[in-house]
């Protein structure tokens, strides 16, 4: 395996500032480590993903045959005709028992009755309401009340907005305009200076200090952790579980084939050497007699077929006025018999 210095290096990075004593020390059992514990991971890994493909495929046949065809068959033939009909005797029952009756409700006895009470309704309303309350207003409430607003009005501006007015132009403004001018040189004064010397005498050089002791009390030891050691470490544990992850898929590769040719020598090769050598021999004389037997019942069968045939015509023939029957290969009134071969 190449070092990372060089250019196809399983890190990808180049011998610079990081690669110290501590990158150099750590490299190797990181490695080591690594590979240790990747290794089980990795053989484990390929294991279950073979198992899974096997597993997978005969699962989905028999969740296709066991579950999804009875489903579908039972969805289709089934449950889908089942609810058409339900539908249709549901919408008939709804449509006859509810729907018909309500429109005859509505349109023959609740529309003609509301338009009945709403003409009353509105004559009565119209009568007893809307034209007192308009003749009320029109020859009573109006006059009232033009004439005693026009008083009204009279009284107010003579008795109370000229001393309102004066009290607001030679009192109010002057006090109002005397206090905001107190309250702007107190806030000054005892407010905005000493705010603004404590900003600029105590909390600037007090916070400058802070950020300094900040800065090289925290910052600085925290980055030269960072750049010094946990990124080192961190890449050479990166790098090293990819080594080691390379590694195991090869050692796994290899396990995998050692027990391929196992497999096949001890199971696959002995099972193929006595089917050919002990069971084939003894196969075919087995099938040879099984199919000469089945020849030998078939042609058994036909002739009991023949012989059945022949009978049959015979008795026709002897019964009187029985029509006489007429074969494949001749004429009527020819005995039967097998055709040359």
């Amino acid at each position: 395996m190449e070092e990372r210095g060089s250019a196809g290096g399983y890190g990808g990075h180049g011998d610079g500032d990081g690669d110290g004593c501590l990158t150099v020390a750590i490299r190797i059992p990181a490695r080591i480590v690594a590979l240790v514990v990747v290794l089980p991971l990795r053989m484990a890994w390929d294991a279950l993903t073979t198992l899974g493909r096997v597993v997978g495929r005969s699962g989905k046949w028999l969740l296709r045959v066991l579950v999804v065809v009875p489903a579908l068959a039972l969805w289709r033939y089934v449950l889908v005709p089942l609810g058409r009909a339900v539908g249709v005797a549901v919408v008939w029952t709804v449509r006859v028992l509810v729907v018909v009756p309500a429109l005859a409700l509505w349109r023959y006895v609740l529309v003609p009755l509301g338009r009945a009470v709403g003409a009353g309704l509105v004559w009565l309303v119209r009568c007893l309401v809307v034209v007192p309350a308009v003749a009320l207003w029109r020859y009573v409430l109006a006059p009232v009340g033009r004439v005693a607003g026009a008083g009204a009005v009279w009284v107010v501006r003579a008795l109370l907005v000229r001393p309102l007015a004066a009290l607001w132009r030679y009192v109010l403004v002057p006090l109002a305009a005397g206090a905001a001018w107190l309250v702007r040189w107190a806030v000054r004064a005892f407010a905005v200076v000493p705010a603004l010397a404590l900003w600029r005498y105590v909390l600037v050089p007090l916070a400058a200090g802070a950020a300094w002791v900040v800065r090289w009390a925290v910052v600085a030891p925290v980055l030269w952790l960072w750049r010094r050691v946990i990124v080192p470490v961190a890449r050479e544990v990166q790098d090293a579980l990819l080594v080691a992850w390379r590694v195991s898929g090869y050692v796994s590769r290899a396990v995998g084939r050692g027990l391929k040719w196992l497999v096949t020598v001890v199971l696959v090769m002995p099972v193929a050497w006595a089917w050919r050598t002990l069971l084939l021999p003894v196969w075919r004389p087995v099938r040879r007699v099984a199919v000469e037997a089945g020849r030998a019942v078939r042609d058994a069968v036909a002739a009991v077929r023949e012989t059945v045939r022949r009978v049959r015509a015979d008795l026709r023939a002897a019964l009187p006025g029985a029509p006489r029957p007429v074969e494949r290969g001749g004429r009527r009134g020819e005995p039967e018999g097998r055709n040359p071969q």
